[in-house]
Parts: structure tokens; sequence; C-alpha cells
């Protein structure tokens, strides 16, 4: 996964040479995941009242906008 310095949108860059949002290949009327990098395994955190970790299931006690970028699903 790679974020686009532009729009700070993630896609798949084994997918697309470039950013499919700024291109105009994908729509950005998608669905969005605010998400936060584990500081305790590097893992992916989703939002559920609290930042959940995916992998290691470490929290943090923070609320839902500190996230580190925007997936799109």
């Amino acid at each position: 996964m790679q974020m686009c310095p532009d729009c700070d949108r993630v896609y798949d860059e084994s997918e697309y040479s470039r950013c499919p949002y700024c291109s105009g290949e994908l729509s950005m009327e998608t669905g969005e995941t605010k998400v936060k990098n584990c500081p305790n395994c590097g893992g992916i955190m989703y939002w559920d009242d609290e930042w959940l970790c995916s992998n290691c299931d470490h929290t943090i006690d923070t609320d839902e906008d500190d996230y580190d970028f925007i997936a799109v699903d």
C-alpha cells in the first residue's frame, strides 16, 4: 500500500503505477476508513470507541480524529 502525497489516499501500488484517485481511474466517492499505525507492532489500527490493532490487539485511548491516514474501501 502507498499513500499519495497529493490527496493522502491509500492505494495498492502493485495495481496502479500512479494514484488512481488523482488520475481519475477510481472515483473518490468510495467508502473511507480512518486508520492508524500501531506503535506496538506496526500493524493497522481501526477505530471502535478506541484504536484497536488488528494484529496485536494493542489499544490507544484517543479520539477518532487521531488517525494517521484514510484507507479507501
